[in-house]
């Protein structure tokens, strides 16, 4: 596969390179990468084969729910009639609750992983393979299993992609969320043999409705956790794993593409990857991720034969693909929107601010349209210019000028549900329903709180998601405030990839700075306002 030549490599390249691999950054990583040759500053980004696991978000130490809605479970079947539903009524807002909060922090966790520089090229692909394996909260329900799949994703992306399609196979989310866990030999289900093939590993029209039949028989047998009677379930205080359980197995003769075996679910994934489309799906999938743009017959047969070559090996594929020439290509430079993800992750990196707070920051990228862990459906999203249309760019533009200018003392906050993001956030504390022995049912919800502890909860939520201004003192040297251009130009180089300043971003930018000099903080941000809210910065 051609390679970009080291005097081809330059700052610009590398602004590109940090951009697309992770999610930006400073002006001093950039000069770092552009130090190196395009294929160490590629190998340096994506960090060890095998980096050490982040520490796990807190709520995984918390104590099972379910065992203890077990127990209040029995004592809600003695009831009856109003305090029986009242006492249903406040378990299932229990459970809604905790669930919620433990999204949130998950949320939250991920893209605080995303913003450290080591992870950010991990992070990066981790979040291709959410969208490309979509799964989502909405019908998995568990946070535990979705953080599972998470780690999966970090663990082997870097690996075998046939190991990586074989281990989501078997993940126990992606089994709920395509109900592969119901699948039994007198009634195999078709929903994951189906996105196997059209969706994960071939493309649509690349087998046929007997391919997924015969498949679905194949998978059938796996399950999760233990086996109780006829029923898959948990043992007690057990964390859900796949389980292979031969008994729920056909294990008849069954014909996939062509060849004939008592096949099972390995056997599916090996007989699909290898079909003459599977690397096409894939290269391609892969490049018009980080590039933005599908790559042309010519480049996809290159992509194509270099993936063979590695034996579907990702981590130096990755590599392969951002030391081609092709992935710096000027005239697709605008190709490429950043999803919601990005911008956030990479306009907080590029101030040298922190990420708001995990319910704001969900918040946003919900308003932006990615719901992380809520893809909009089994195809993931779309991307591209998908991401982008008259309300998404306005909302990006007011949420730019929160993370630059600050908030303003909760101004631009009053909107939203602070009760809501307190429960979120744990600042409001709900707890399972008390019911006595003589029936008596006592709920502890959000309202049932004493008013001046949920006054003080709300305080600390607003203390928590007031943003102030951006730290710019920084950005922009003494030097540079004494000239437009020269500061245009330092900015532009941070927040534009060295991209051509077209004379529209260039009036703005004028007149934002004003007349006085030397800038002060507030010019600078106002300057950087005017390039973080042009249709430029949502491409570059």
């Amino acid at each position: 596969m051609a390679t970009l030549n080291a005097s081809d490599w330059d700052r610009n390249k590398a602004g590109i390179l940090l951009h697309r691999a992770g999610f930006g950054g400073t002006p001093q990583e950039v000069d770092s990468l552009a130090a190196l040759s395009p294929a160490e500053a590629a190998d340096s980004l994506l960090g060890p084969a095998k980096l050490l696991p982040p520490d796990p978000p807190s709520f995984l130490e918390e104590s099972r729910m379910e065992e203890a809605l077990k127990a209040e479970r029995a004592k809600m079947n003695s009831l009856s009639g109003a305090a029986k539903e009242e006492a249903n009524r406040g378990i299932g807002q229990y459970v809604r609750a905790t669930q919620g909060r433990q999204m949130t922090e998950l949320r939250g966790w991920w893209l605080n992983q995303m913003a450290q520089p080591t992870r950010a090229a991990r992070e990066k692909l981790t979040l291709f393979l959410h969208g490309h394996f979509a799964t989502s909260f909405e019908k998995v329900r568990s946070p535990h299993l979705l953080y599972q799949q998470n780690s999966l994703f970090r663990e082997k992306g870097y690996g075998m992609w046939s190991d990586l399609v074989l281990g989501v196979a078997q993940d126990p989310a992606m089994l709920i969320y395509l109900d592969g866990a119901k699948s039994r030999a007198e009634a195999p289900n078709e929903n994951f043999a189906r996105e196997l093939f059209e969706l994960f590993t071939l493309g649509e029209g690349n087998y046929t409705e007997k391919d997924i039949q015969e498949s679905a028989r194949a998978f059938t047998g796996w399950g999760i956790g233990a086996v109780k009677g006829n029923k898959a379930g948990l043992q007690r205080g057990a964390q859900p794993s796949f389980k292979n359980m031969p008994k729920w197995h056909d294990a008849g003769a069954k014909t996939i593409f062509g060849e004939t075996g008592n096949f099972d679910g390995a056997d599916v994934i090996r007989l699909a990857l290898a079909q003459a489309a599977a690397p096409r799906w894939i290269a391609q999938k892969l490049w018009r991720f980080y590039a933005g743009w599908p790559a042309p017959e010519p480049l996809l047969q290159e992509l194509v034969r270099e993936w063979q070559s590695l034996k579907g090996e990702i981590r130096p594929f990755l590599i392969a693909m951002w030391t081609n020439p092709n992935f710096y290509d000027p005239v697709r430079a605008a190709d490429r929107v950043k999803s919601p993800t990005e911008w956030l992750v990479g306009l907080c990196r590029q101030i040298g601010r922190p990420l708001p707070a995990p319910a704001l920051s969900a918040h946003i990228l919900n308003q932006l349209g990615q719901n992380l862990f809520e893809p909009p459906n089994v195809k993931g999203w779309d991307g591209g210019i998908a991401w982008i249309n008259t309300a998404s760019i306005s909302r990006r533009y007011e949420y730019g000028s929160w993370l630059v200018d600050g908030t303003q003392g909760l101004q631009k906050l009053s909107g939203l549900n602070m009760a809501k993001m307190a429960a979120e956030s744990g600042l409001l504390k709900m707890s399972l329903p008390e019911i006595s022995p003589e029936g008596m049912v006592t709920s502890h919800g959000a309202k049932d709180m004493d008013p001046a502890e949920k006054r003080a909860s709300l305080e600390k939520m607003k203390e928590a998601m007031a943003l102030p201004p951006a730290p710019v003192a920084g950005i922009a040297t003494s030097e540079e405030r004494q000239s437009p251009e020269k500061l245009l130009a330092t900015l532009s180089s941070r927040f534009l990839s060295g991209e051509t300043i077209p004379e529209d971003l260039r009036a703005r930018f004028q007149q934002a700075a004003g007349e006085k000099i030397p800038f002060t903080d507030a010019a600078v941000r106002k300057m950087i306002l005017a390039i973080v809210q042009s249709p430029l910065y949502q491409v570059t």
